[in-house]
């Protein structure tokens, strides 16, 4: 691991913050830290691993998430890097750039056609409802977190999208949870027993589940992965493995933004009760919920493959570089008075999925499941608020995830 550091000059390290990026302190500021990162240029930070550099005012992040050729995906394979991936060593899309990238990004899109978003949809509204329906029969008070916005992970995506068995569900809901020890390993670390095995129990069941789709074929998205052909086109053993693996890993950010959703919408009540009363406003409510209250303060990292500069801050190459897309939804220059939440707004262009040839794959899915979320909870529990009207949630999750702890509300 290069000491990047020791290369910039005094001033240089003096545009510089000591801080835990996936810290109990720092989550408990985290809006704050971000509303100042999105007018601020970018910053080192030389104490979480490798010298990072933070980028989170707009135009700088989108630079950033634009341009691989100097700010790649493909994060070294080497001692002190290992907080940056998720995977264990395996490669998903996020860790490639370039046609290799740029093909993997064309055969998952048969995954992903306007007909399987649709029979996906449809079940999703089915298991939304079976939620609610626990929700009414239980107590007038609920964890709208743990009772309804973490299990869309297993409604939305593990069953509606994925066809899995109750066991295998669990399985990658364990890796889920192990993924916030990976992303805080210190430099050098390596990984443990407890984690690789994970990994391999992992594999061993996306193995499972393609052979089973090989078998006997199914109308679903694993289904659409093992038949896609691009011409003559197909994706390998391993690819396939390492896209599925990666997809398991990936499917809990999205629902999990539903927790921030109803919780500024529980802040707001008079702007929920307009969404009971026109529901048409919720596609609309919803973006300003995920400019906002989005979960996901960084993504996947980047690393420089030369000497440059964003913003007027230089960046050597090898640096490990953080584009924040939270802190871009703050930037006062994009968005006017960024800190509070309207309805009306109308945000364009928003940061939460990215920019680039990395924008995420699955973003029309996660607002789609966030719509259907927030249009079946308004129309089940209408007089659903806070229980405390002044809640502040607690967050735990990875490096770079803001996963609320609970979010006590009543209903009726």
């Amino acid at each position: 691991m290069l000491d990047l550091a020791a290369s910039l000059t005094p001033a240089e390290r003096a545009n510089s913050t000591e801080i835990d990026l996936g810290g109990a302190a720092f989550k408990a500021r985290a809006r704050e830290h971000l509303a100042a990162w999105a007018k601020r240029p970018p910053f080192y930070v030389f104490n979480n691993g490798p010298a990072q550099v933070i980028v989170g005012r707009y135009a700088d992040v989108q630079e950033v998430f634009t341009d691989p050729a100097r700010f790649s995906s493909e994060v070294p394979r080497a001692p002190g890097y290992e907080q940056h991936d998720k995977m264990l060593g395996r490669q998903f899309l996020t860790q490639m750039d370039g046609e290799k990238h740029a093909r993997m990004r064309r055969l998952i899109m048969f995954g992903f056609t306007p007909k399987r978003l649709a029979q996906i949809e449809e079940r999703i509204v089915e298991l939304v409802d079976d939620m609610l329906d626990e929700i009414e029969r239980g107590a007038r008070e609920f964890d709208a977190m743990n009772t309804y916005a973490a299990r869309l992970v297993v409604a939305a995506l593990l069953t509606a999208m994925l066809n899995l068995e109750e066991a295998d569900k669990q399985l990658l809901l364990d890796y889920q949870d192990m993924i916030p020890s990976l992303t805080a390993l210190r430099p050098g670390e390596t990984y443990t027993p407890s984690m690789i095995a994970m990994g391999d129990a992992v594999e061993a069941l996306v193995r499972r589940v393609l052979d089973e789709r090989r078998e006997n074929p199914r109308a679903d998205f694993l289904g659409d992965l093992v038949a896609a052909r691009d011409h003559d086109d197909r994706f390998s053993d391993r690819e396939l493995i390492d896209v599925v693996f990666g997809m398991f890993g990936a499917t809990a950010t999205t629902p999990r933004s539903a927790s921030g959703m109803l919780h500024v919408l529980g802040r707001h009540p008079e702007q929920m009760r307009a969404l009971v009363d026109d529901p048409t406003l919720i596609p609309e409510a919803v973006e300003e919920c995920l400019r906002i209250a989005g979960n996901g303060y960084f993504t996947f990292a980047r690393i420089a493959t030369c000497d440059t500069e964003v913003g007027g801050t230089r960046i050597l190459k090898g640096m490990v570089v953080r584009p924040s897309p939270q802190a871009a939804n703050y930037d006062p220059d994009v968005f006017p008075d960024p800190m509070t939440f309207d309805i009306l707004r109308k945000p364009r262009r928003i940061m939460t999925f990215g920019a680039g040839p990395h924008h995420c794959l699955g973003s029309g899915l996660g607002r789609m499941t966030l719509n259907v979320a927030l249009k079946r909870f308004l129309a089940r529990l209408p007089d659903a608020r806070l229980a405390d009207p002044d809640f502040e949630p607690a967050y735990g999750g990875a490096t770079g995830e803001l996963r609320m702890k609970s979010l006590p509300m009543l209903r009726h």
